[in-house]
């Protein structure tokens, strides 16, 4: 995707230089062959266009912790990734089978299997959130230290998502936007020149939906679309929503009820996909060392606790 879009651009790809305040303005590197070729390695993993000129925002004025803290973050992050991966494996067995298990567990009746399912897809989320986070606390840490990259060379991936009071906001700023660039310019772009913004939002996130069901695919135990990528165009659906009843009542989904809405609308369909992965066999495995399981240690002190 990224091969066919620098094929058509209308304009030559520029880094610039590192600025040294971050109201100054921007100047390009040299090109000198070394940049040449630094930069030409640099574009092919920078996905969020840091320091690049089709970013938006090249170098993100964030407030980035001191390396320490960081540390501290990156162990806490791979914790509650064990733990969550943990729980989904400890309470539905199945899902560690490689063949793959769903997360409904038919012997309940439908109150405590939905119930459970629920809890389980919450902790599908977060095992994604952690997983995701704690791979970029890992390599933000290899930057800082060994490369000793500028705080600006690494914004924070996510913005507590939990935090969100709408779907726009959820998937607009504070998740992470790693793939925010192809999905505007392959899906949002597109879309709205058809069917205006309600086309933008489907359209970004029909990508999204393509994208994520390949990756299920490429596990190699099968994939079903109806799933993964009917997830995300819900999620498509909801930014519409929102945009219909701010046009309709002249609000914004916002606040309170805008938080129980978007924890609701992702949580449901969540739920759902999450199930998915696990009938596809996305949780059958062992990231970390039984020695460094810090999560499943904790998981299996609060279990034997009530025993005690």
């Amino acid at each position: 995707m990224r091969s066919f879009e620098w094929t058509f651009i209308k304009q030559p790809l520029r880094r610039y230089k590192l600025p040294k305040r971050h109201q100054d303005a921007l100047i390009e590197r040299s090109l000198s062959p070394s940049n040449v070729l630094l930069d030409a390695l640099d574009l092919l993993s920078n996905h969020r266009g840091v320091g690049w000129s089709w970013s938006p925002n090249p170098f993100p004025n964030e407030n980035t912790p001191p390396t320490s803290i960081i540390l501290l973050k990156t162990l806490a992050k791979l914790t509650v990734f064990d733990a969550s991966h943990y729980i989904l494996q400890y309470v539905c067995p199945s899902v560690n089978n490689p063949g793959g298990g769903s997360i409904f567990d038919q012997r309940l009746s439908f109150v405590p299997r939905t119930v459970l399912a629920a809890f389980l897809g919450v902790c599908g989320g977060v095992w994604t959130y952690a997983c995701f986070d704690s791979v970029y606390h890992i390599l933000l840490l290899v930057g800082r230290t060994i490369f000793c990259d500028p705080p600006s060379l690494w914004p924070r991936a996510f913005h507590r998502p939990w935090m969100s009071t709408s779907i726009r906001e959820f998937w607009g700023s504070r998740w992470h936007q790693t793939f925010r660039h192809l999905y505007i310019t392959f899906g949002a772009r597109p879309g709205g020149m058809l069917f205006g913004k309600p086309g933008a939002f489907m359209g970004a996130f029909a990508v999204s939906a393509i994208t994520h069901n390949i990756g299920v695919w490429g596990i190699g135990s099968g994939t079903e679309f109806i799933t993964t990528g009917g997830f995300f165009l819900l999620m498509g659906v909801g930014a519409v929503m929102e945009v219909v009843f701010k046009r309709v009542t002249g609000m914004r989904v916002q606040g309170w009820a805008g938080w129980a809405w978007t924890m609701s609308w992702t949580t449901l369909w969540g739920t759902f996909m999450i199930d998915g992965w696990a009938k596809h066999g996305v949780f059958a495995t062992l990231t970390l060392p039984s020695r460094l399981r810090l999560g499943k240690t904790i998981i299996d002190t609060i279990f034997a606790l009530p025993s005690q």
